[in-house]
């Protein structure tokens, strides 16, 4: 019959160069995405905040804007918790907005300054 010389040679499958590349490519591929995630700065959401706060936004005004609970969370967030990934996003396209500034501020960056429109602050 014919299905009977149809076998496949185990031994060749796991030596083969192309399967060998592709484990590679992803090894080297998981290697830059680590060493990528090690040099990652999160937003500096407390001095956003405080960029806000000079602009004469309140947090009960963020909270309101952003569609929060309260604004003890926006308290929360300007001593240091995380925000949801949504709420943080929302929150990073309002300072863009009402400072008109593309890059914003991340964590550790002491030397990045910035004039937010007319009042030139830090």
């Amino acid at each position: 019959m014919a299905i009977s010389s149809l076998r496949i040679d185990s031994t060749a499958c796991l030596h083969s160069s192309n399967i060998d590349a592709r484990f590679m490519s992803t090894k080297q591929k998981a290697k830059h995405f680590l060493k990528k995630k090690q040099s990652y700065k999160r937003p500096d959401f407390a001095r956003m905040i405080l960029d806000l706060r000079n602009l004469g936004w309140s947090h009960e005004k963020i909270a309101f804007v952003l569609d929060l609970s309260s604004s003890s969370t926006v308290s929360a967030w300007a001593i240091g918790t995380k925000p949801f990934y949504e709420h943080g996003d929302m929150f990073i396209e309002l300072w863009r907005d009402q400072t008109r500034l593309d890059r914003f501020p991340r964590e550790g960056e002491w030397c990045y300054r910035y004039d937010i429109g007319q009042l030139k602050l830090l």
